[in-house]
């Protein structure tokens, strides 16, 4: 039997957050600080969301997860990263024109985060991928570490 929203244990937390329509279903959009499946501190798009709190502070999606929610913001709100995710997210057509760099440019910001390093500009296209391919071992072990696979 699934708990109350108001007593289920949180999976997930969005600080910023917005419900956008994905193709016909009402979604979560916003900024996870933490997320089990992406490791947190990246935008993300839910599973369609089945309930919410009165207050607006949690939300269980489709796939069972439950998000706790921090301030709602509009897409007005959203910095150059967000729009971008956002639009990633919602493509009806990946392969829009320039869709590669603005993916790699979002994976760049976010593995940045991770590291604590600091982030190429979107402009420098070769800098990304330079980027990528420095940092990509060392954000994989990281996201191993955080989920508990170190050592396999």
């Amino acid at each position: 039997m699934t708990p109350p929203l108001a007593d289920a244990l949180i999976t997930a937390t969005m600080t910023q957050w917005m419900v956008v329509d994905a193709i016909g279903d009402e979604c979560l959009f916003g900024y996870a600080t933490w997320h089990p499946n992406t490791g947190g501190l990246s935008w993300v798009l839910s599973t369609p969301i089945v309930e919410f709190t009165e207050s607006a502070d949690r939300a269980r999606t489709s796939s069972g997860r439950v998000y706790s929610l921090g301030q709602v913001i509009t897409a007005r709100d959203l910095d150059e990263e967000g729009r971008i995710a956002l639009r990633l997210l919602l493509a009806v057509d990946p392969n829009y024109p320039g869709v590669n760099d603005d993916r790699n440019w979002v994976i760049a910001q976010k593995m940045a985060r991770h590291l604590r390093l600091a982030a190429p500009r979107r402009s420098d296209h070769v800098g990304v991928e330079r980027f990528l391919e420095e940092y990509h071992n060392s954000y994989t072990q990281r996201l191993r570490k955080m989920r508990g696979f170190d050592g396999l």
